[in-house]
C-alpha cells in the first residue's frame, strides 16, 4: 500500500524544476523560506489583530488549550485526559531523528484528551475548532508551536456554515485536510487514531472524514467498523451541534506508542486470511520520489531470491496480512514505510534513505515496534539534486555493513 499526495502547487512544481541549477535553486529557497515566509506570516499577524473583533471577517487572534482547561477542572468544559504523556525515543547520534535536523525527538510529552463542544464550528480545510469569540482550539492545530500555520488561522472570511445535527467528530485536520486526499502514512497515524476514543463518545456518534477517500482509505475504515458512520465532508465551514473534540495524538513524524498499540490492536486481526505473500520482499515505490533505477533494483532483489512487492497492488487487508507475517523487507523512504507497524517484532526492515529527503519518522516505529531495523543514507546529490538514484553496489554494501544476509 502506498501514500497518497495532494497534488504540487505552482510553487512547488517550480521549486522542483529549479533542482537542475542548484546555486539558483538555493536561492529560490533562501526567499522562500525566509523572506516570502516572513512577509505571508507578517500579512496573517496583522489580520489577526486588526480584525479581532469582526465576527465575519478575519482569522482567529486568540488561542485557547483545551489541554489546559482539562488539567485545571475548569467546570465549563466536558472532557477527559486521556494520557498525559507517551514518553520519549531512545536516540543516538547516528539515529536519522537527529541526523534529519527537525527536532523530531523533540516533541514530547504529548497528551491525549477528548472534550466536547456544543454548536461548534469548524473551519478551513483543516477542520479545527474555533470556539466562540474567533478563539482557535490549540490542539486541533497542532498545538502552539505550529497553530499560526494552520488553514484555520489564515482566513479572511469564511462560506456560510454547513449544519450538521445530532453528535459528531472528525478525523480532519491540517496532516488530513479535506483538500486533496490523505497522504498514506499521515492517513495511519495522524487520523486513525483520533478513533480510538469513539468509546468515550455517545453511540451514535458520527464521524466528518475527507471527501476525496481512495479505495483504501474507505476499506480501513471498514476494517475498524465505523464506515456506516462516516460523512465525507467537503466544506470549510461546520456548525456542529454536539461536537466531540478528539485530539491529534501526535505527528506521524513524531514519537507516538498509543497510536500504534491501536492500530495494532485494532487491525493486525482483520488481515485478508486468504492472502499469501512473500516472507521477504523488496517493496517497490510507484509514487513521490521514486529511483530512476526502481526496475534495476527490484531485478536485484528478484536475483537474490527475494519477492517484489508494488505498494499500490494490494489491497489494504492484504497489506496488513503480508507486513505481519514479514521476516525480512527493504525499501525506500515513503510513506509505505509506515506498514512496518504491522511487522513482529525482530522482523528484518531495511531502510534505504536518499539524501535529497531523510527524515527520522520511522526510526521510532522501529523502536516502538521492536523491528531489527537498518538505515543507509544513499549518496543522491543532496536536497538540491533532481534525481535519485541508488547503486546496487550501495544495497549490496549496505547489507553487508548490517550483517544482514540476502
Amino acid at each position: 500500500m502506498g501514500e497518497s499526495i495532494t497534488p504540487p502547487s505552482l510553487i512547488d512544481r517550480a521549486a522542483m524544476r529549479l533542482r537542475k541549477w542548484p546555486a539558483i535553486h538555493r536561492i529560490g529557497r533562501w526567499f522562500r523560506k525566509r523572506l516570502w515566509h516572513s512577509v505571508v506570516e507578517g500579512f496573517w499577524q496583522f489580520a489577526r489583530h486588526y480584525f479581532a473583533n469582526n465576527p465575519n471577517f478575519g482569522p482567529p487572534g486568540k488561542t485557547f488549550s483545551v489541554y489546559q482547561a482539562l488539567r485545571c477542572g475548569w467546570p465549563k468544559l466536558n472532557g477527559r485526559v486521556v494520557l498525559h504523556d507517551q514518553g520519549t525515543p531512545q536516540v543516538t547520534g547516528a539515529s536519522l531523528l537527529v541526523q534529519c535536523g527537525l527536532g523530531q525527538h523533540l516533541e514530547q510529552p504529548w497528551p491525549i484528551l477528548w472534550s466536547e463542544h456544543p454548536d461548534a464550528r469548524l473551519v478551513s480545510e483543516s477542520l479545527a475548532l474555533v470556539l466562540p469569540g474567533k478563539v482557535l482550539c490549540l490542539e486541533s492545530a497542532f498545538n502552539e508551536k505550529r497553530w499560526r500555520l494552520d488553514p484555520a488561522s489564515r482566513y479572511l472570511r469564511l462560506p456560510p456554515p454547513t449544519r450538521l445535527s445530532g453528535n459528531w467528530t472528525s478525523i480532519v485536520s491540517n496532516w488530513v485536510p479535506n483538500r486533496g486526499f490523505p497522504v498514506y502514512g499521515h492517513w495511519l497515524h495522524d487520523a486513525l487514531p483520533r478513533l480510538a476514543l469513539l468509546t468515550e463518545f455517545p453511540p451514535d456518534t458520527k464521524i466528518i472524514v475527507p471527501p476525496d477517500l481512495r479505495p483504501y482509505h474507505r476499506e480501513s475504515l471498514e476494517l475498524l467498523g465505523v464506515w456506516n458512520r462516516c460523512r465525507p465532508s467537503p466544506e470549510a465551514h461546520l456548525e456542529v451541534e454536539h461536537y466531540f473534540f478528539s485530539s491529534p495524538v501526535s505527528m506521524m513524524a513524531c514519537y507516538n506508542p498509543y497510536a500504534l498499540e491501536y492500530m495494532q490492536k485494532a487491525l493486525l486481526p482483520k488481515g485478508d486470511p486468504h492472502f499469501t505473500g512473500p516472507k521477504k520482499f523488496f517493496l517497490q515505490r510507484t509514487t513521490r520520489r521514486i529511483a530512476e533505477n526502481t526496475q534495476e533494483i527490484a531485478d536485484f532483489f528478484r536475483g537474490k531470491g527475494w519477492g517484489v512487492v508494488r505498494d499500490m497492488d494490494l489491497t489494504f487487508a492484504q497489506t496488513i496480512k503480508l507486513f505481519s507475517e514479514a521476516e525480512a523487507f527493504c525499501s525506500q523512504l515513503g510513506s509505505n514505510m509506515s506498514n512496518m507497524l504491522f511487522c513482529k517484532p525482530g522482523c528484518v526492515v531495511m531502510h534505504l534513505v536518499p539524501d535529497v529527503f531523510v527524515d527520522g519518522c520511522f526510526d521510532w516505529i522501529a523502536e516502538v515496534c521492536k523491528l531489527n531495523y537498518h538505515t543507509s543514507v544513499v549518496p543522491c546529490g543532496g536536497r538540491y539534486s533532481p534525481r535519485v538514484t541508488i547503486s546496487i553496489r550501495h544495497i549490496e554494501e549496505f547489507f553487508a555493513s548490517s550483517g544482514i544476509p540476502f
